[in-house]
């Protein structure tokens, strides 16, 4: 008797604890937009299941509670849910960065630096004002004059100025509005103080990727807003 107790409590245990499938629906926007989402592939990272948004951005599949979906779409990142309870989704997704077209404004305003400063070598300024220790051994005359000279003395100001300005484009790549929109829920009348204390230093940025850069931006964002409670 007491054996088939046993079995029962075990069997009923097994059904308690044993998971169910249940379909979930949800709706694909745009990040920072009311455009919905059409084509974005959703899969279920544990069954392999496969679905797509249909032209209105709407999806239906099938999960367990624990499973992860998996939201991909050409020119957008992708963006990953975990189920934890039986409700409808809304996901948004962030367009993906084009590092193309970063590439191509940068070899621009490259070849308009190098342009001005090919100007100032036709003028006889071949080291923008800073020669090296050997010139004044090998060019006296040259390294004299990147020294006194006007247009050196030019040269080597633009210089200082190419190198600021590089330096300042790479940390606008790091730290941007759309890359802080899409890291918090920050409000438009914070943005500007925000990016204003914030700002990281260009040495901090060299190494960073864009998960990095979204990591930065949440732990700052929370010291920014106990700030902002502190009164500071």
């Amino acid at each position: 008797m007491k054996k088939l107790l046993f079995l029962i409590f075990i069997c009923t245990t097994n059904i308690g604890f044993a998971q169910t499938s249940f379909s979930i629906k949800g709706l694909v926007f745009e990040t920072g937009t009311s455009n919905r989402l059409a084509q974005v592939y959703v899969t279920n990272k544990n069954s392999k299941e496969l679905k797509t948004s249909d032209e209105w951005g709407n999806f239906n599949i099938t999960v367990n509670l624990g499973d992860t979906l998996i939201f991909a779409k050409n020119g957008y990142q992708e963006q990953y849910k975990a189920i934890a309870a039986k409700q409808n989704l809304v996901i948004y997704l962030g367009k993906a960065i084009i590092l193309e077209e970063v590439v191509v404004k940068q070899q621009t305003k490259k070849a308009q630096q190098q342009e001005i400063l090919d100007g100032f070598r036709s003028k006889g300024v071949y080291y923008n004002g800073k020669p090296p220790l050997l010139a004044y051994f090998f060019t006296p005359l040259t390294a004299l004059n990147e020294i006194i000279g006007k247009d050196a003395n030019n040269a080597r100001r633009f210089g200082n100025y190419i190198a600021n300005e590089n330096a300042e484009t790479r940390v606008d790549n790091h730290f941007n509005e759309r890359i802080i929109k899409e890291s918090v829920k920050i409000k438009d009348t914070e943005l500007v103080e925000f990016m204003y204390l914030y700002r990281p230093k260009p040495e901090d940025v060299i190494y960073r990727n864009h998960y990095d850069d979204m990591a930065y931006i949440r732990k700052a964002y929370q010291e920014y807003l106990k700030r902002k409670q502190a009164g500071l």
